[in-house]
């Protein structure tokens, strides 16, 4: 079978090509040295179970294409960090469009409707029919036109009756200790070289920073947005107090504009649309514009905050539940663009057809829809989605779907659109490491209760004693977070923590040129991000006022919309005809 692997990190050797490292035994495998373990597994009389068995050895952030002449199998990391697309009848490759081009595939109308409401996949399909992708924790065996898949890592946080909580465990000591664990990790990948960590408001890039603060690494922080924003100030504030390096890359409408319509932002959006999620844009002009102009170094491993944890801030309540949202803490809210009432606070029947529901309400958002194909389609998908190869019935009390949840989120969010973002980093040609998706991590976390994950609690509890600890600064400040810090700090967030800046940043004038209240952050002009400059001004003039930029670019990613021409046809309202109905 063809294989066309575009990235040029991957090694070769022995029918085996690999990207990224692994530990094992404490051991620290990277090209050749992992491809020779593999190329070992693979030897073994039943490859499939031998190469399922050494990637469930490994600890790390890899994916490896092995070739034996009568098959080809394709491995994934627990967190899908790498994909891996493929088709039974080829080829293979590291961008899913390679694959599209070879099979001449046209599109899946379900796959399609789910990517346009949603923005991601959430199954091994992709938007293109025949064309697949692997899944996190997944080995796929591709052989006489026959596809199998063999999942070796999978996601089930623990419930009351689970054995994993009782005993005598202390989850947040666990839960500290895996840290170290990853911090361990991911000082031996780095070396010497400096860690970036890209710092925002929230707790996991906080808990990132101080960390390695206090094992006395050189951090440097970046963030991007518009000066005001409290994402901008409290990252500010944070840096100024751990007394990291601190970079700032502004945006404004214009700036999107030329980033976007660039070669550069053309070439970035090709690669890094594989048909199962819409490229991430967020950071992607900042990376670029502040490695161009020598404000991050090239050679530093950077350290995206994502976590395991994040599934668990989306939690809905469940009937029979003991109401503890008293005494316990939340992590990280919604991203940006979400609807914070979207998250509904009437409780749900931890039962299968509810939580599908759930789902159902909560994700598949972006456009209004009414279509009974797709409906009696996508609710098999999140069902399949919810349960893996259990029985649905396992779903019977608000742990076990609370577990079901959270694994939905894992495999169908998280792997495909949230880690997309890594696609930004190797485009500006950098090295990336995940330390909160490391393994020891997220086993950690998987067995924390779930009064004490719900809103990230006991992560986000770690983070700020971590960062309280190491900025010595009072419980108040180490709570705040994007969405507790006042109106005053934003004001004064750059005089108190970076005056050097105010002459260069903001012209001398003290006040900040973003103020928005969130409730106005949905309206073009008044987005933190600026991002809806990527849009022609005459095809936003002629759009419904929901406005949603995700939703726009989902058309656009499938050929229905052209924003950046104003005579293509433009929806009329807030609802869409999915393609399941006939379109496409």
């Amino acid at each position: 079978m063809q294989t066309v692997l575009s990235h040029d990190g991957w090694s070769r050797a022995d029918g085996v090509a690999v990207r990224g490292r692994a530990f094992e035994d404490g051991q620290l495998l990277e090209r050749s040295s992992l491809a020779a373990r593999f190329a070992d597994a693979e030897r073994a009389d039943a490859p499939l179970e031998g190469v399922a068995a050494l990637a469930a050895d490994l600890e790390g952030f890899f994916a490896a294409v092995l070739e034996d002449g009568d098959a080809t199998y394709l491995v994934a990391d627990g967190a899908r960090s790498i994909p891996l697309y493929y088709g039974a009848e080829g080829p293979v490759s590291d961008r899913g469009r390679v694959v599209r081009e070879g099979l001449e595939a046209g599109t899946d109308p379900v796959a399609e409707s789910e990517f346009i409401l949603t923005r991601y996949v959430t199954g091994p399909e992709t938007i293109w029919a025949g064309v697949y992708a692997t899944q996190p924790g997944e080995v796929v065996r591709i052989g006489g036109d026959r596809i199998t898949r063999r999942t070796y890592r999978d996601y089930w946080p623990a419930g009351s009756e689970d054995g994993r909580t009782n005993g005598p465990t202390n989850p947040r000591a666990d839960l500290e200790s895996a840290l170290e664990t990853a911090l361990d990790r991911l000082e031996r990948v780095a070396g010497d070289r400096p860690v970036v960590v890209p710092l925002s408001g929230g707790y996991d890039s906080r808990l990132l920073a101080s960390a390695l603060v206090e094992r006395d690494r050189e951090v440097i922080a970046f963030t991007f947005g518009r000066s005001g924003h409290p994402d901008v100030e409290l990252s500010r504030e944070i840096a100024d107090r751990l007394g990291i390096r601190w970079e700032f890359c502004e945006y404004d409408e214009a700036l999107w504009r030329e980033w976007y319509r660039s070669s550069a932002g053309r070439a970035y959006r090709r690669a890094a649309f594989g048909g199962d999620a819409l490229p991430f844009l967020a950071e992607w002009p900042a990376l670029r514009q502040l490695v161009a102009d020598g404000r991050l170094p090239t050679d530093a491993l950077y350290c995206p905050g994502h976590t395991v944890a994040t599934p668990s801030e989306r939690l809905p309540r469940f009937v029979g539940e003991r109401d503890r949202s008293e005494d316990s803490s939340v992590g990280c809210g919604p991203a940006v663009d979400a609807d914070d009432d979207a998250l509904s606070r009437e409780l749900v029947d931890p039962a299968i057809d509810d939580l599908v529901e759930y789902v159902l309400e909560r994700h598949y958002v972006l456009w209004e829809w009414d279509d009974p194909t797709f409906e009696r389609a996508v609710r098999e998908r999140i069902r399949c989605g919810l349960c893996g190869d259990r029985d649905p019935g396992t779903v019977a009390d608000p742990p076990s779907a609370a577990a079901a949840y959270e694994r939905w989120e894992w495999r169908g969010r998280m792997a495909t659109f949230t880690n997309g973002d890594l696609r930004g980093y190797e485009d500006a040609g950098l090295d990336w490491w995940l330390p909160l998706w490391d393994p020891a991590y997220v086993r950690a976390w998987e067995r924390v209760p779930l009064e004490a994950r719900r809103g990230k609690g006991l992560h986000a509890d770690l983070a700020r004693e971590r960062y309280r600890r190491v900025a010595d600064v009072p419980d108040e400040r180490a709570a705040l977070t994007d969405r507790t810090l006042s109106p005053a700090d934003r004001h004064l967030a750059l005089v108190r923590h970076s005056p050097a800046r105010q002459f260069t940043e903001r012209g001398g004038d003290w006040e900040p040129p973003f103020l928005a209240p969130r409730s106005a952050w949905s309206e073009p002009g008044s987005h933190p991000l600026s991002w809806y400059g990527i849009v022609d001004d005459d095809v936003l003039e002629a759009l419904p006022p929901f406005r949603n930029l995700y939703a726009l670019r989902t058309l656009a990613a499938t050929g229905r919309l052209d924003l950046e021409v104003a005579s293509g046809p433009v929806p009329e309202g807030t609802a869409i005809r999915l393609p399941t109905a006939g379109d496409g």
